[in-house]
This record gives structure tokens, sequence and C-alpha cells, in this order.
């Protein structure tokens, strides 16, 4: 009969029993339901009567005991992959997203069979990373370990017993003077991108997909990438002087479909995730931001994971509409107010709340 993989603590044991309750007692694990039943506290009665089950279940059983028994951590993120991800039809930063983290998985139990993983070896994992890296991994080994309950591997979910960390923001905001001297710096086509941003309160990735084909009937019609599959991902913006502006800045003299577009200085009719040569890529956006940035010369000797990136552009507009007691929450496309307000904290000013008395 194939021996199953065993964790070291639990090689003592014979096969399909399992301490429980922090060692204290033990529980037998039948191999063909896969149901589990109490063994008791005496170690010696429990291993005698698991041997004599397994005589008796496992017996001409060796695909089952296969089976359920080599099961891998690997194994199944690999199945996972192969059957459920591709019905999901993750989008491709998402889809990266959780291959990255499934691998930091594997790295570290990616031989113990699945029913074994439990609640320590997820919190000892997320120990090592930081709480946003942490996040990401139990956000993937959440969903992972669900599906492994779906499919009968085990009874519970490890990863969702883990307590999620609070992540402290080290990236510091982009005040109004810092955004105006880095726009300065800046390609024509990247200060209507900044603007675009700060206007409209919309994400790089959207930004840099706005056609001039979604402007008619005095709006701009946005379909946002993170949210289309809610009704706050579908927006309308009436297009009021200032946006009106940054349009007609747009409109340059080099055709293109795209309102932040740029001329390459090599004409590639094909490039990957590109279906214009002139389009502008989220990353182009990034790079050219932190350039301009760095010529700033506001932020020299600023450690690297505080630097504004582009992304903070939002946060400074959804911070402009508060002042001017609006608010942005259905512009930004939040379903809520609580992810609305995550962009207007951090910022140092303090906004006084007019009020009166007798």
């Amino acid at each position: 009969m194939s021996p199953r993989p065993r964790r070291p603590k639990n090689r003592a044991l014979p096969q399909n029993l399992y301490p429980t309750n922090g060692g204290r007692s033990f529980m037998y694990q039948h191999p063909v339901t896969g149901r589990r039943h109490g063994m008791g506290s005496n170690k010696a009665e429990a291993i005698e009567a698991a041997k004599e089950l397994n005589a008796l279940l496992m017996k001409d059983n060796d695909l089952v005991a296969k089976v359920l028994g080599q099961v891998t951590v690997t194994k199944h993120v690999e199945w996972f992959f192969q059957n459920v991800a591709p019905e999901r039809e993750y989008k491709p930063s998402t889809l990266e997203m959780y291959q990255v983290q499934s691998r930091k998985l594997i790295a570290a139990m990616g031989d113990v069979p699945v029913e074994e993983v439990s609640v320590q070896d997820v919190a000892e994992l997320l120990e090592k990373y930081s709480a946003r890296s942490a996040n990401q991994i139990r956000q993937v080994a959440v969903d992972i370990f669900r599906v492994a309950v779906s499919r009968g591997l085990r009874m519970d979910n490890p990863a969702e017993a883990t307590l999620k960390r609070r992540e402290k923001k080290a990236r510091k905001r982009l005040t109004q003077e810092q955004y105006d001297a880095i726009h300065a710096l800046g390609e024509p086509w990247l200060q209507n991108a900044m603007d675009l941003a700060l206007i409209t309160l919309q994400r790089r990735g959207d930004v840099s997909r706005l056609k001039f084909e979604n402007i008619r009937d005095g709006k701009l019609y946005v379909v946002q990438e993170k949210t289309e599959k809610y009704d706050t991902g579908y927006l309308a913006i009436a297009v009021g002087p200032k946006l009106k502006e940054i349009i007609k800045r747009c409109r340059d003299d080099l055709a293109s479909p795209y309102l932040v577009h740029r001329r390459p200085e090599r004409k590639v009719k094909e490039r990957a995730g590109m279906d214009h040569w002139t389009q502008v890529k989220p990353q182009m956006l990034t790079r050219a931001f932190a350039d301009a940035r760095e010529k700033s010369g506001l932020f020299d000797g600023m450690p690297e994971n505080e630097l504004p990136t582009f992304h903070e552009i939002r946060a400074l507009g959804i911070k402009r509409c508060k002042d001017r007691g609006e608010d942005p929450q259905k512009l930004a496309g939040h379903a809520t107010a609580k992810m609305t307000s995550n962009y207007d904290s951090g910022h140092e000013e303090i906004r006084w709340v007019q009020t009166s008395s007798e």
C-alpha cells in the first residue's frame, strides 16, 4: 500500500489517525467517507483502534488511500488554477496576484496534505510578511481552502480562522503644491492624465482607457475596471468647465482614439495590451509620474515606500471635493462611504467643521 505523506509530528501515528485539542486527544478519519470520529485521549488505545480500522477499511482499497492521502497543497493549488480560476474569468492583475500568493503557500507547505494544514501553519506563514502582503496571502488562502472544503478534502478552513492584519499606510499623501510642481515638469500627455485623474477621481487604469467616443450628450461615460460588475462601476460624468478644458487640450495634432496619448519614439502597430500605437499604458503613467516627481527634488531622501505615486492623485481629488463640501463617493465609484473615507484620510491639513452657537 502506498504510504501517504505525513507531517513529522504525525509520523508516529497510524494512517488516518490525527491528534486534536493540542495533542490531548485523537480522532480517526474514515478513509472512504472522510467522516471523522473521536478516539479519546488514550494514545495507546487510539493507535490500536486505528490499526484495526485501517486493516478493515483499507484492505484492497489502495486507490482510495492514494486519492485521499496524497492530495497535497501543491496538487490542490494546481487543481484550483486548472478548474476553478478559468471559470471565474479573473482579470489579469487578479490572476497574477493569486498566482504570486499561491506560490508562497506552496513554498511554505506544498508537500503537506491539504487535510493536515492547521490554523497555526497558516498563521506562521502570515507572520513572515508585512500586513499588506499577509492580507493578500490570507485572501488567496481563504479562497483556496474554501474550495478544498467543497471538494471534501477537509472539513474546515484554516485560513479563515486567522486574523486579518491592520495595514498602516506608509505612502505619503500628495499635497496640492506637490501636485503642481510635478505637473509642471511632466510631458503634456502626462499633464492631461494627471488633470483627468484629479477632476474625475478615476484610477490610473481607467484614465488610460478613456476614449473620445466615451464623450457624448455632455457627459463622459466611464466603465470602471475594478467595479464594472457592480452598479457603482458605470459612471456618466457631467462635463463641467474644467473637464471641458482638459478634454480640449487632449484634442491635439496627434490623431488618437484615446484622451491620454503620446507619440512614441518608434511607431509599432501592435504592442502587448494596446490596440493603438498612441495608447498610453498604465505603467507608462506610473513611470512618467515618478520621473517628474524625482525631477522636482521635493522628495529627496524620502524612503521608497513612502513616495507618493500617480494613484495618490485620486486621494487628492477626493480631498478637494470634501473641502468644497461635496460628496465624492459616486464620482469615485465607491460602493460605500467607508471606501471613500479611506482615500480622504491621512492628509495633514485640518478640515474645520463650520458650526454656530447661541
